[in-house]
């Protein structure tokens, strides 16, 4: 589900169900629904109203669409041998 598509939802939801709150948990809540992979970054960044962390919301899946795949390969073992206790090598 893109962020657009959330944030519509959300603010549906919002308005069907007529909570009354402040917005500073109206935007936890929403962080919340979040995708993670765009609420951590939001989270990163100052914001004080809820128009302000869907812009940046909408700004992170954006940019990580303008990305290209990057896949995390794990690092290589380590082929040294291990140190030998009370041996003392000479370089």
């Amino acid at each position: 589900m893109s962020v657009d598509e959330y944030t519509m939802e959300f603010e549906k939801l919002l308005i069907k169900s007529d909570i009354q709150e402040p917005e500073e948990q109206t935007i936890v809540r929403y962080l919340g629904g979040l995708v993670p992979k765009y609420s951590d970054i939001v989270e990163l960044h100052q914001f004080t109203t809820f128009d302000e962390v869907f812009v940046l919301a909408h700004k992170v899946q954006q940019q990580r669409k303008k990305q290209p795949f990057r896949h995390e390969f794990p690092k290589p073992p380590n082929h040294n041998p291990p140190c030998k206790r009370g041996v003392q090598t000479h370089l």
